[in-house]
């Protein structure tokens, strides 16, 4: 008896050193695997929040590496378009509404994307007929930041209709405090404003704009909608800046203005809300949409999916980036994103008070008084024409009349290279 039960504990050890053998022959031969990502995230807090969650990540896909590489935009748009003419596109892409959806691998029906709210997923994805290239992260905004104690100082009220606002910028002008910190060393300073101005005036008031223009109903150079956009933007958010300073004004030089309460207004989005805090951190700020007429119900936040992450089509490790993309997704990820970044989350269940700065964000989204439809939901090529050419109006270098129809030409344009690419 006690031979038949050694003989068959011998046999028990050998088939579990087998069994063990195999595993640890599957795990030996696991591919080590470097996903290469490119970001455009290049702020402080996003850096440490991606640094978070790669290495939590890694800590649970041992075969699996994260190469971030962040730049800025230009240098992003530069770098992608070399990848891409010698095939050799980066495996995860901070998603930028530039890149042409044959570079993207289409994530329709993936199970990751019941994570997220659906809302933000369709407003990511608006040019891509219905399609999934990109999955957002969290929520940005383009808006007015306002220092409320500059404000308070001088006996002023936050603004809630444009006469209000003509009242506060023609005080603050008398006393010689700029009403907005707008710069033009960098344009792009000047340029945010314009986009949350045209985002109210234009899709606030009708989210179906684009599908008209495109079917010939409207057009810029006849749109009263358009033109008030670039007029207050002219009129106010530059007109009442420190106009003979503006170009020695910087992107970090306008961050400070408002910090440190030398203006009351400053146009800008949710990536400025960091080194506004880093210069004034106890700086009493709060968020507001333009006030765009006498009726205080036609202000409306611009607000959009700011981060979102995409999938290269030529990527070898397909199935290792979308491990990665569902780990983004998930709650864990989402905290730490929100937590750090100090921005809404779109994954459901996540929930982080990041600044009293939300309080007025969430104000306009409960009420309904804000819109998803901003730049990001335009075609390239015609937001590129906005972008060279916003300051000749800005600056009288030019009128409306040829202006918009400068405008019109690069809407038709972008049209007609979408419908050939397709």
């Amino acid at each position: 008896m006690r031979k038949r039960i050694t003989l068959f504990l011998l046999l028990a050890m050998l088939v579990l050193a087998s069994v063990g053998d195999g595993v640890l022959a599957s795990a030996a031969s696991e591919k080590k695997i470097t996903l290469h990502f490119l970001s455009l995230k290049q702020e402080q807090a996003c850096q440490g929040a991606f640094k978070k969650i790669i290495e939590k990540f890694q800590s649970e896909n041992k075969n699996i590496t994260i190469d971030l590489q962040s730049m800025n935009a230009d240098q992003l748009k530069t770098t992608l378009r070399v990848r891409a003419a010698s095939n050799e596109m980066p495996d995860i892409i901070t998603w930028m509404k530039e890149i042409e959806p044959k570079f993207l691998l289409n994530l329709s029906g993936e199970r990751f994307l019941s994570n997220l709210n659906s809302n933000s997923i369709s407003a990511a994805n608006a040019i891509y007929n219905k399609q999934i290239y990109a999955i957002p992260i969290d929520n940005g905004y383009i808006g007015f930041y306002y220092n409320k104690t500059v404000l308070a100082n001088n006996g002023l009220q936050v603004p809630k209709t444009l006469s209000e606002l003509k009242t506060v910028c023609e005080t603050l002008k008398r006393k010689g405090i700029p009403a907005f910190a707008t710069g033009a060393q960098d344009l792009s300073v000047a340029y945010m404003p314009l986009i949350a101005l045209f985002s109210e005036t234009v899709f606030g008031q009708n989210p179906k704009w684009s599908q008209e223009r495109d079917a010939g109903k409207v057009k810029i150079a006849t749109d009263k909608k358009w033109k008030l956009a670039f007029d207050l933007h002219k009129q106010y958010v530059y007109g009442y800046s420190d106009v003979p300073n503006s170009f020695n004004i910087s992107y970090d030089k306008a961050n400070a203005m408002l910090a440190q309460g030398k203006a009351a207004f400053y146009g800008n989005g949710s990536w400025a809300l960091e080194p506004i805090r880093q210069i004034g951190p106890t700086a009493d700020i709060g968020l507001m949409a333009f006030p765009i007429s006498d009726n205080p119900n036609d202000s409306k936040l611009l607000v959009f999916p700011d981060t979102a992450l995409s999938i290269s089509k030529s990527s070898k490790h397909i199935k290792a980036a979308k491990k990665f993309l569902e780990f983004m997704s998930s709650q864990e990820a989402g905290t730490i994103w929100s937590k750090e970044v100090k921005v809404s989350s779109t994954v459901k269940g996540v929930n982080v008070d990041y600044d009293p700065v939300s309080a007025d964000i969430n104000q306009y989204i409960s009420s309904g008084k804000f819109t998803p439809y901003g730049d990001r939901v335009l075609r390239p090529v015609f937001t590129d024409k906005l972008w060279e050419d916003f300051s000749k109006y800005m600056l009288d270098k030019t009128d409306w009349e040829h202006f918009s129809a400068e405008l019109d030409k690069a809407w038709d344009k972008a049209k007609q290279i979408e419908k050939t690419n397709k």
